[in-house]
C-alpha cells in the first residue's frame, strides 16, 4: 500500500482523477486542432494521473472497503472515471494521426492525379483493392500506387 490512511487514499484518488481529467480535455482539443504530437503527450499523462487515481483506487479500498463514507466513494468512483477519460483522450489521439496520416496520403495522391490529369476515382478505386481486397496497408498501396505512375503503367491504362 502507498497511502496509509483512507483520507490520503480519497484525496489521492480526487487529485489524480481531477489531472486526468484536465489532460484529457486537453488532449482532446489538442486532436480536434490536428496537433497529433500534444495529443498523444497530453493523453499520456492522462493516463498515468489515471494510474495513480487507481492506485489511490486499491489503497482506498484496501483501508475502507465496503464501510466507505459517502465522500470516500465519491473518490473512489472519480478514480473509476479516470480510466474512462484516459481512454477517451488516447482514442482522441490516435484519431487525429489516423486522420493526418489520410490526408498526407490523399495529397500524394492527389498531386499525382493533377499532374498526370488521372481520374481521382479510378486511383481511389486502386487504393480501395489494395487496402480492402489485398489487405495491404495504406502507406504500402500508396507506394504501390505511386510505383504505377512511375513505371508508365497508369498512363498504359489510360490509353486503353
Amino acid at each position: 500500500m502507498t497511502y496509509t490512511t483512507r483520507k490520503e487514499a480519497a484525496d489521492a484518488c480526487k487529485y489524480e482523477a481531477s489531472a486526468a481529467e484536465r489532460f484529457s480535455s486537453a488532449a482532446i482539443e489538442a486532436a480536434k486542432n490536428g496537433e497529433c504530437r500534444k495529443a498523444w503527450n497530453l493523453a499520456d499523462q492522462a493516463r498515468m494521473a489515471a494510474r495513480c487515481a487507481m492506485q489511490a483506487h486499491e489503497d482506498l479500498w484496501e483501508l475502507a472497503g465496503e464501510d466507505m463514507t459517502s465522500a470516500e466513494f465519491d473518490a473512489f468512483e472519480k478514480a473509476e472515471i479516470a480510466q474512462t477519460d484516459a481512454g477517451r483522450a488516447e482514442r482522441a489521439a490516435a484519431a487525429a494521426v489516423e486522420k493526418l496520416n489520410k490526408d498526407a496520403l490523399d495529397t500524394q495522391l492527389d498531386a499525382l492525379c493533377e499532374t498526370t490529369d488521372t481520374s481521382r476515382d479510378g486511383i481511389k478505386a486502386l487504393m480501395k483493392y489494395y487496402t480492402e481486397t489485398c489487405g495491404w496497408t495504406k502507406e504500402a498501396a500508396v507506394d504501390h500506387i505511386k510505383g504505377l505512375f512511375d513505371n508508365g503503367t497508369i498512363d498504359l491504362i489510360k490509353s486503353l
